[in-house]
């Protein structure tokens, strides 16, 4: 039997020249290519190699491996046999994808495979609230920008950032989609498409006030939908665009939900910023109360930015602040075949915390706007 393989892997060599790689033969034999290359050695043959007339040759390695792990786990060395290149140049091909905020999962046996959701980074951003000179401080809030839309209201969002300046906000929290994204239901709402184009102009249109530094958080809908189709990291990938762009002033917080930590001489209180998800209720408040009623014990935050809603609304329930800041987008034909109210504007929190990290006073300043036309009246 191994006879037979010897001579058909000679014939295969003389004849099939431009086939003549480890993974070709493993998929003729229906084996892996470590088993052909260990076949190859052990019977003294000829190493495979792949024909320069392969049309491979001209795509970067990169790219290669990119639609080979898309949907199927490999492991380095499957992905060196198929190549015909070393494990060393795979791993740094895989590099090179993770630089391009491609997202590459690796798994415990070795094997990689493009990542369809982002793990939400679990250590808390710190911010140390001692850089305060008084115990009261306060900070903006924002959601459901979604620059990029015909329905975007730039006017609202910096007339909110002008707002921020006077009181002297220096960081703002934005609760997701803050760019509209594409997909089948918003195809006619859009004036700018491709995830290049929607995130080169939010970074510039965005506000940009000195001193002030925007935090982002990335939903699983709008610019999530980046994420589930072309496997790209959005946060960072806006981040880095921004940073060349010379724009230091978007952070991005991670995917979905981030904690916020702040600390205090003797202790900190966390605020949890979250993108939400499901569609919107008759109660206004409902969804924040589920949120917080679903929560174990031990795990709930003193303060919730919510975002998703399109809504404004405060409560408290089980001892936690709970607040949607609404948003900077007029109601979508999407929106009024839904029944969803839009309600359009933003937040300044007022916090005061005392030395063992307690929020000892918690106030909300909603600062509504309305349509554009109520603007053009003349009193």
């Amino acid at each position: 039997m191994l006879k037979d393989k010897k001579e058909r892997i000679k014939h295969y060599l003389a004849h099939c020249k431009l086939h003549s790689n480890y993974a070709w033969f493993a998929e003729e034999w229906g084996v892996r290519p470590e088993t052909v290359r260990t076949f190859v050695k052990n019977q003294q043959l000829p190493n495979l190699k792949i024909n320069v007339q392969s049309k491979r040759n001209d795509v970067p390695l990169a790219e290669q491996l990119k639609k080979v792990i898309a949907n199927k786990r490999r492991t380095v060395v499957e992905l060196a046999d198929t190549f015909d290149v070393s494990p060393k140049k795979v791993l740094s091909a895989l590099k090179e994808l993770q630089s391009k905020n491609v997202i590459v999962d690796h798994f415990e046996n070795g094997e990689v495979c493009l990542a369809k959701e982002i793990q939400p980074v679990d250590k808390p951003l710190v911010i140390d609230t001692k850089k305060y000179a008084e115990k009261e401080f306060c900070f903006g809030v924002v959601a459901d920008t979604h620059i990029g839309s015909k329905y975007e209201r730039l006017d609202v969002l910096g007339a909110l950032y002008d707002k921020f300046v006077d009181v002297g906000v220096k960081d703002v929290y934005h609760c997701g989609n803050w760019i509209d994204g594409e997909c089948r239901f918003n195809q006619y709402d859009i004036y700018v498409r491709g995830v290049e184009g929607q995130v080169t102009n939010f970074i510039e249109k965005y506000p940009q006030r000195k001193g002030i530094t925007t935090h982002l958080i990335s939903g699983d809908d709008h610019e999530g939908w980046y994420v589930q189709r072309e496997h790209l990291n959005i946060g960072q990938y806006m981040q880095t665009k921004a940073e060349a762009a010379g724009r230091k002033d978007l952070i991005d917080l991670g995917y979905i939900e981030r904690d916020i930590a702040f600390k205090a001489a003797k202790g900190q209180s966390i605020v949890r910023v979250i993108h939400a998800g499901g569609g919107s209720t008759y109660a206004i408040s409902y969804t924040a109360q589920k949120y917080v009623e679903s929560l174990q014990g031990g795990e709930k935050p003193a303060i919730v930015l919510i975002g998703h809603y399109h809504k404004f609304d405060y409560g408290y329930p089980r001892e936690v602040h709970t607040i949607q800041p609404g948003c900077t987008e007029d109601q979508t034909p999407f929106m009024r075949k839904k029944k969803i109210q839009a309600m359009v504007g933003g937040c300044i929190v007022w916090v005061k915390q005392n030395e063992l990290g307690i929020f000892t006073s918690v106030k909300v300043e909603w600062i509504p706007f309305y349509d554009k036309k109520f603007y053009q009246y003349k009193w």
